[in-house]
């Protein structure tokens, strides 16, 4: 009986410590910011592919914008203005586990929520 009791308790401490370990989400993306100057906007008119903004201390982020994302509340395109007026941006951004830097949010330094998808 006493085995049986030992077996159960390793059983429920394993159940409960694989439960604690699935619940506490996937870490491989997390949410931060880069604030700096567009430098290069790759795509076309419509369409916007990977984006450049070098930040203050010269460092170069290459981001891909999140499917349906905008600036200002239109298209993504209008960041090609601001590789030409150095106007600087504030890029919120994902890092996914594999390195990639998802833009979720496009703003103007200065402002907030202007470029939410939708």
């Amino acid at each position: 009986m006493t085995n049986c009791r030992s077996f159960r308790l390793v059983l429920v401490v394993g159940l409960a410590t694989l439960v604690a370990t699935a619940c506490a989400g996937d870490d491989s993306a997390s949410e931060v910011s880069v604030s700096g100057v567009v430098t290069e906007v790759t795509g076309d008119l419509s369409v916007v592919s990977p984006f450049v903004v070098l930040d203050g201390d010269g460092d170069s982020h290459l981001f891909y914008p999140e499917q349906g994302l905008l600036f200002l509340g239109g298209p993504l395109a209008h960041l090609r203005d601001h590789v030409l007026s150095g106007e600087r941006v504030t890029v919120i951004f994902e890092e996914t586990s594999d390195g990639r830097l998802i833009a979720v949010l496009v703003e103007h330094q200065d402002d907030e929520n202007h470029g939410r998808t939708g």
